[in-house]
């Protein structure tokens, strides 16, 4: 065996053959070569998978923060609704989160000349959201829930909530572009070391399952948020159904608590101050009767007074029959609708024409006063606002329900802009919803309204 170790370095080189030197050059620039382009390519696989993550994660940052400020705005109709401070505190953490996200947002992209616009565009509309968050908060702290509610009804939350969806989907269309340009500068390098060097392929298969690795993460990531999403999104669902029943429920409390108030208020109006009344005209009556030997003024003051009374007893009659119409109780609605109808109309010089069942209909009392109520609403938007000139009403039993239609001739809902009728057509449809009913209305420019409404039977 030929030991090399003491043997000079000119005299090894000269020792091996000029080919073998040249290859063996070679080898070792082409391993230099290798080596360099393998630390460049690893470099840049670096920092495209890294710039990658980062899109894939600002567009998980935008999921989030979308999905905290459902929840803030969740939190602070909760908080109007009910006026419960427990909704405050996950209210204010909320609040934090999407403040939180929304500067690491910036944080990340505000450098980037092309995302920097965009995400100071979507930092102004959650800026935006969460003022209007917090006014209404605001307000129903400060003890005006009334003036919050009216806020809370206007469309300026949705619109931000519009604009919010519409420039976050835009940041996100820019983050996934960015991303599959990130993937597809990946798998040209990747491409590059595969025809370079084997090795260079092998270590790029690595570093691409590492990012496969980290890919899938998040989407399973997302997955899982998506459906944390559906799950609060269907119990937030839940329970505005659940708000909207109860509001439902104390709305219909309401209307027949004030129903039954109106009907105590004319019951007593009618016993004690038709009592009242009748004994001052019977001794007015009296007085009168003895008026002639008194003088003649006092003659004209009793006369005066008893037309006073006269008067007054007018006014309770009309006082009573707009609580409670006396004839709902003793002959029923035909007669009551046949009687309102008939009188409303020719005070306003209105024609009118009343189609009602036989008076031994029988129907249950809250049944028959909401028809009533219905009838009262539709003839007097008629007559305020339609610019009628007839007015039909009818009243019919058809397949085990009640049916009722109000129908004029006048210019049609459409060119009406009275926020007050609005107010009135709501009542109406929701007395006929407490009912177990439906509710429609056909309405078209100079064509008239026909207000329309159908019950079932009850016992």
């Amino acid at each position: 065996m030929i030991k090399l170790k003491n043997i000079p370095l000119h005299r090894w080189l000269a020792a091996v053959p000029t080919k073998v030197l040249w290859v063996l050059v070679l080898t070792a620039l082409v391993s230099v070569l290798v080596f360099a382009v393998s630390e460049i390519a690893f470099k840049n696989i670096a920092q495209e998978r890294n710039t990658a993550l980062s899109h894939v994660q600002g567009q998980t940052s935008l999921v989030q923060l979308k999905a905290n400020l459902i929840q803030a705005e969740s939190a602070q109709r909760g908080f109007l609704l009910t006026l419960d401070t427990r909704y405050l505190e996950p209210y204010d953490k909320l609040v934090v989160q999407v403040r939180k996200a929304q500067a690491n947002l910036l944080a990340s992209f505000g450098k980037d000349p092309e995302l920097k616009p965009q995400v100071e565009a979507l930092g102004l509309v959650v800026e935006k959201k969460l003022d209007e968050l917090n006014l209404t908060v605001h307000m129903a702290r400060d003890k005006q829930p009334g003036l919050a509610m009216a806020t809370l009804l206007t469309d300026v939350g949705l619109n931000l909530m519009q604009q919010f969806d519409t420039q976050s989907e835009a940041l996100d269309r820019l983050l996934s572009d960015r991303a599959n340009r990130n993937f597809q500068y990946l798998a040209k390098l990747s491409q590059e070391q595969r025809i370079g060097v084997g090795l260079v392929v092998f270590l790029n298969l690595l570093f691409l399952a590492g990012l496969g690795v980290t890919l899938v993460h998040n989407f399973v990531q997302r997955q899982q948020t998506e459906h944390v999403l559906a799950t609060q999104t269907e119990a937030l669902t839940q329970a505005v159904e659940d708000r909207t029943q109860e509001l439902s429920e104390l709305s219909t409390y309401l209307q027949n608590n004030a129903e039954e108030e109106k009907r105590a208020l004319a019951r007593d109006l009618h016993d004690e101050f038709g009592a009242l009344l009748t004994s001052a005209k019977l001794d007015v009556a009296w007085l009168q009767g003895r008026a002639d030997v008194a003088a003649p003024e006092i003659a004209g003051r009793l006369e005066q007074l008893s037309v006073s009374l006269d008067e007054a007893v007018n006014l309770k009659r009309r006082v009573i029959e707009s609580l409670r119409p006396s004839l709902l109780d003793h002959l029923g609605l035909p007669a009551a609708l046949q009687w309102y109808v008939q009188e409303t109309c020719d005070r306003a010089d209105i024609a009118c024409e009343v189609n009602v069942p036989p008076e031994s209909m029988v129907m249950p009392a809250h049944v028959a006063i909401d028809m009533y109520r219905l009838v009262q609403e539709a003839v007097n938007n008629a007559i305020k606002y339609a610019q009628a000139s007839l007015l039909q009403v009818d009243l019919a039993q058809q397949d085990k329900q009640w049916y009722l239609s109000i129908k004029d001739d006048g210019i049609g809902m459409a060119t009406l802009t009275n926020s007050h009728l609005s107010h009135g057509l709501a009542g109406m449809r929701h007395r006929v919803k407490a009912l177990g009913g439906k509710f429609a209305i056909v309405s078209a420019p100079a064509k008239g309204t026909c207000v329309q409404a159908w019950v079932p039977l009850q016992d």
